[in-house]
């Protein structure tokens, strides 16, 4: 297992980081994604062999948020 740190812009409550970690969570290859809103981040821990840091990026911004993957 390997940890990204996803930047996420567009968070404005409990409800925003509550779904991003729902949605994560179901992420084939995620097995535990914690969001912060007051930072604006996500730490995710997730296997390599299953999935990228960009394609886990997607996701989120596939909800509607600003996701980057911190190098």
């Amino acid at each position: 297992m390997e940890k990204v740190i996803l930047d996420i812009a567009g968070m404005r409550c409990g409800s925003c980081s509550a779904g991003i970690e729902l949605a994560l969570g179901k992420k084939k290859g995620v097995r535990s994604a914690k969001v912060s809103l007051n930072e604006r981040m996500a730490v995710v821990e997730y296997d390599p062999a299953i999935v990228t840091p960009s394609e886990i990026a997607k996701a989120v911004n596939d909800l509607g948020y600003m996701a980057t993957a911190r190098s």
